[in-house]
């Protein structure tokens, strides 16, 4: 007698809401975050940068995390465009997409930094923006299917 063989029919993966900070004053990064910090009761610390492997550079991207303990939450910061590249190898070939410059999320070139929850349901009202420092901060869902959701969940 021959058994069946059951498989499990997963859903496909769920998006992830991530936020989209963008500064709206001209002071360097640093000042920006110490402002930040001020305003919030976690305090965001640079971590390891996320790095995109490509074929002709590699990039490196700012990150930043903290532990807000009275939502028991932990934020991450990361910056959108990256801040160094290490060239690897000559491109070759015409009109590739390697630049000196990568932005994770290419068609929100003004974006500064993605901002991730460990939260499902992040609420991203509770981080103070300090006044005239930064636009308010935009929701924005990540399908599984984007480069930038597949570099997330492997970071984590």
């Amino acid at each position: 007698m021959k058994s069946k063989k059951l498989f499990l029919d997963f859903e496909e993966e769920e998006c992830i809401d991530v936020g989209l900070m963008r500064i709206a004053s001209n002071l360097p990064h640093f000042e920006v975050f110490f402002h930040l910090n001020n305003s919030n009761t976690f305090n965001l610390k640079r971590s390891e940068d996320i790095i995109f492997e490509g074929v002709y550079n590699d990039y490196f991207f700012e990150c930043y995390e903290a532990y807000d303990k009275s939502n028991k939450n932990c934020w991450k910061l990361i910056s959108n465009k990256s801040v160094s590249t290490i060239f690897k190898k000559e491109q070759s070939q015409l009109f590739q997409d390697e630049g000196d410059v990568k932005f994770l999320l290419n068609d929100h070139h003004d974006v500064d930094y993605i901002v991730k929850s460990s939260d499902s349901f992040a609420d991203f009202s509770v981080i103070l923006l300090p006044e005239k420092l930064f636009f308010p901060i935009q929701e924005f869902q990540l399908s599984a299917d984007t480069e930038l959701y597949q570099i997330i969940q492997y970071y984590e």
